[in-house]
């Protein structure tokens, strides 16, 4: 994969480090732009949903965030290239976060018994 490109910004590989960037900066408004330019360039790529899922998490914007984290688990469940281990890891994040912001907590515990290691 080529290196990201931050001063001219072309690609979805691009878009998603410049939102991971953003995010980490606290500028979700530049980090949701990213996210979602990333998207359109990639709709299968799921680091992009669930880092525009932090983002808006981050604004308060609750519906919006749980259905982008949807979007995250339907997506794990169709793509059978990804890591079973990475695949799990980020299924129980993706259900911690929904779960937090149904609910106000995490609820990891069900998750875990639920899919397995």
């Amino acid at each position: 994969m080529s290196e990201p490109n931050n001063d001219n910004p072309q690609s979805a590989a691009d878009f998603l480090r410049l939102g991971w960037v953003f995010h980490g900066k606290s500028n979700e408004s530049i980090a949701e732009e990213n996210f979602l330019k990333a998207i359109s360039l990639s709709p299968a790529l799921i680091d992009a949903y669930y880092g525009l899922g932090l983002v808006l998490k981050a604004q308060g914007r609750r519906q919006e965030a749980v259905k982008t984290f949807g979007e995250v688990v339907s997506l794990l469940d169709k793509d059978i290239s990804i890591d079973r281990t990475r695949r799990a890891v980020l299924r129980r994040l993706t259900h911690g976060h929904i779960n937090l912001l149904q609910s106000g907590d995490w609820g990891l515990e069900k998750e875990i018994w639920k899919h397995g290691s």
